[in-house]
């Protein structure tokens, strides 16, 4: 690991690293944790687990797809078919399979604490790291809220410099949202190189196969991989929206495309530049 120190959390509204209380479970699973510890060290059949596998990163890019893509088609993993914490999944699960699949884009700001839970264990932990356009990003709207853009600059810009730090280290996979849709067999390979667990349904055959209870919403409906969701953002009903955030939100945005390779230059700013004036 790199001796890079981590950057600050951000505050509570935007990391959410705090747990809200949700009643009952709050009150229970403290409770069931020494349970779960005793089921996990030496029952037949349990502490299987070799590896908790963790996919964070950015919102809206490709979180729920890739988790879609792995319970569908890796084997012998315990999965949960919608968004969880990775510590507690951690803490509170029976581990039988050889696999823990968890996903939660802002568990990017608890890395090194789920890295100090397995540290004196068995198994290991893996994170897979995903990335997008961030234009495409800051113009993503979320079925359960129609009316707004989902995810805020302050948002993006604590995930960005949490992402350029984790990315050092070497338990984390860097994933392209662009390069899982144009060409998901190679991520697919390189997560199979990177974690060790066997694939039997192809990831882009995903559509095909959804598990049952598997929450969907985030994808805003299930179909076939296109490549022309990589450039949704340059929509015409987008652009207000990009010319504010160049103008007075986020003046950052071209170095920051060019830091993340999206783009060489600043021309492609032109014509948002002008229309904003």
């Amino acid at each position: 690991m790199s001796q890079v120190p981590c950057p600050p959390m951000p505050p509570q509204r935007v990391s959410h690293a705090m747990p809200t209380f949700q009643f009952p479970r709050s009150l229970v699973q403290p409770l069931t944790r020494p349970w779960y510890a005793l089921l996990n060290c030496g029952f037949p059949f349990s502490n299987r687990l070799e590896r908790h596998v963790v996919i964070c990163g950015f919102p809206r890019s490709g979180t729920t797809l890739c988790q879609l893509m792995i319970e569908a088609g890796v084997t012998d993993i315990a999965v949960f078919g919608r968004e969880r914490r990775a510590l507690d999944k951690a803490r509170y699960t029976w581990h039988r399979h050889r696999f823990l699949l968890t996903k939660r884009p802002n568990d990017i700001f608890l890395l090194d604490d789920i890295r100090d839970f397995y540290r004196e264990r068995a198994a290991s932990v893996r994170f897979i790291l995903f990335v997008r356009d961030p234009r495409a990003v800051l113009t993503s709207i979320h079925v359960d809220r129609p009316n707004e853009f989902y995810v805020s600059v302050e948002r993006w810009r604590a995930v960005y410099e949490h992402w350029k730090w984790a990315c050092r280290a070497a338990d984390v996979l860097p994933v392209r949202y662009e390069d899982l849709i144009r060409d998901p067999a190679a991520v697919q390979n390189a997560m199979t190189r990177f974690v060790g667990w066997t694939v039997d349904r192809p990831f882009e055959e995903f559509h095909r196969c959804v598990p049952p209870g598997f929450d969907t919403d985030a994808l805003n409906g299930v179909r076939q991989l296109h490549a022309d969701n990589c450039e949704r953002w340059r929509q015409e009903r987008f652009r207000d929206r990009i010319g504010g955030l160049l103008n007075r939100m986020m003046p950052e945005l071209p170095s920051a495309l060019t830091e993340l390779g999206y783009e060489a230059n600043e021309h492609w700013t032109d014509q948002y530049l002008r229309r904003s004036a």
